[in-house]
């Protein structure tokens, strides 16, 4: 699996260019599909740096798993927020968000419009931690002012992480010097435990109360230890337990194992045999098998190289779309891959197999050119229609899913674009998420008890910095 760091500032900062961070520096990681991780120590930048890495990572053709290694502050928060399908936190990460700022000068309707502007560059952020972890763009837009500080506990208990992962193997030299930049100058607190606590919202277990307090950081009274979770959802700790596995690891061991996909487009005649390769390089030790195939056909695969030989039954319609399932598996948790074969008419020249001898074909019926026409077509439209049925109610299956808070309303549409591929993946992977994994109400928040006193020295720093007159240029941060 492809890894991407982002190790420095967001964008470019010329008092420390070779730790710079920026969209072309990650497109440059990035491959053309398939499954990426991405580590993440940095203490934030520039605004629309993050923003066109964000949306970078967003367009990626495959899941973005993201992992904050140490701190994800200020831009590099709403990276990790606003683009990871799965975001992890260290077990010692933080996760800082704040309202942007920026140097300025020139007469007062410069000014205004440069205040206009830094209130869009918060709505837009604010929108980015709202989509992930629910509550109202205003009440995120508060937290931002206080510049509210997260343990990764604290994190994932606000909706804004998934889970903590701990590092199994030793970190990376150099990469506390590497974050320890130039932007944390610019930041009221120095690190969480510098910070108020955010105080949490969490959920009563009758659900009609909320109670307002602040995590501590303590394992026995983490809201969202297992055993808490399990005694708010009425369910043994260890049956949880092994089902929170599964969600949270699934995905990254699969992909890690396997990264084989089989082509779409293909095509076979009634009776006729189609053979299907897979595409991408094939692990040793995989083993590839067929699943129950749909009724009156058949299909083998290649155990060692996972080539699928189908053949279609001779009632088969044109343009009918059938889905063989195939289960590669190795190491690891099993793969569930699709081959997907459409039928097609059989012209005069396809070397479709005869009729075996002795079984006496059906007398042939002939109609004229205009009914055979209206009997396809109408065959072809109840199919279609009922194609189109199907697709909504596996739509309607993602929507509720939303509605319960299994998935954010940001997933939607790669939870549907696999739905239709592949239900039961799209189940397994997102439907069996706990009700309420995604928070539908307002959580963390934080104050500065000296925040009067920190504005005045940082009003003093810029006035200084703009007397020097090496801040010529606006930039947000």
């Amino acid at each position: 699996m492809t890894e991407i760091l982002i190790y420095g500032t967001i964008g470019v900062d010329p008092w420390d260019i070779d730790n710079n961070v920026t969209v072309k520096s990650v497109m440059e990681q990035l491959p053309e599909s398939g499954p990426v991780t991405v580590r993440i120590s940095s203490g934030g930048g520039d605004v629309y740096a993050g923003i066109d890495i964000m949306n970078e990572l967003r367009r990626h053709d495959g899941e973005v798993t993201i992992i904050v290694e140490s701190l994800a502050a200020s831009a590099a928060s709403f990276i990790a927020v606003g683009a990871a399908d799965r975001l992890f936190m260290r077990e010692e990460s933080e996760l800082m968000i704040h309202k942007a700022w920026t140097w300025l000068e020139g007469n007062a309707d410069e000014v205004r419009r440069k205040l206009a502007d830094l209130d869009r560059q918060d709505v837009k952020i604010a929108q980015i931690y709202a989509g992930r972890a629910g509550g109202e763009t205003a009440e995120w837009l508060d937290r931002m002012a206080e510049e509210t500080w997260y343990t990764a506990a604290e994190a994932v208990e606000a909706g804004l992480a998934d889970a903590i992962e701990p590092a199994r193997a030793a970190p990376r030299p150099g990469v506390e010097a590497r974050v320890a930049n130039r932007v944390f100058a610019k930041f009221k607190y120095a690190c969480r435990s510098e910070a108020p606590a955010p105080p949490i919202t969490s959920r009563s277990e009758s659900g009609s109360e909320e109670t307002m307090r602040p995590s501590d950081g303590r394992k026995k009274e983490d809201a969202l230890s297992i055993e808490n979770l399990a005694q708010e959802l009425g369910i043994e700790p260890e049956k949880l337990r092994n089902k929170l596995s599964g969600f949270f690891n699934e995905e990254v061991t699969v992909t890690s194992t396997v990264d084989v996909t089989y082509p779409e487009g293909s095509t076979v005649v009634p009776t006729g045999d189609v053979t299907v390769t897979p595409e991408g390089e094939i692990p040793p030790g995989i083993v590839f098998s067929v699943g129950d195939v749909p009724e009156g056909w058949t299909a083998e695969v290649d155990e060692a190289t996972g080539v699928v030989k189908a053949t279609a039954p001779s009632g088969a319609e044109p343009d009918t779309e059938v889905v063989i399932p195939v289960t590669a598996e190795g190491n690891d948790q099993p793969v569930e891959l699709s081959v997907v074969v459409t039928v097609k008419a059989a012209a005069s020249g396809d070397n479709a197999p005869a009729a075996p001898a002795g079984e006496p074909s059906e007398a042939p019926v002939t109609l004229d050119a205009e009914t055979y026409a209206e009997l396809r077509n109408a065959a072809q439209f109840g199919w279609k229609a009922m194609e189109e049925q199907k697709l909504a109610k596996l739509d309607a299956e993602v929507d509720e899913w939303i509605r319960d808070g299994r998935i954010p309303a940001a997933r939607r549409a790669k939870a549907m674009k696999t739905m239709h591929t592949d239900p039961e993946l799209a189940r397994d992977l997102y439907g069996s998420n706990p009700k309420n994994t995604v928070p539908l109400t307002e959580i963390g928040t934080g104050k500065n008890p000296n925040a009067e006193s920190l504005g005045e020295s940082q009003s003093l720093l810029r006035a200084k910095a703009d007397k020097l007159g090496f801040l010529s240029h606006t930039s947000f941060h």
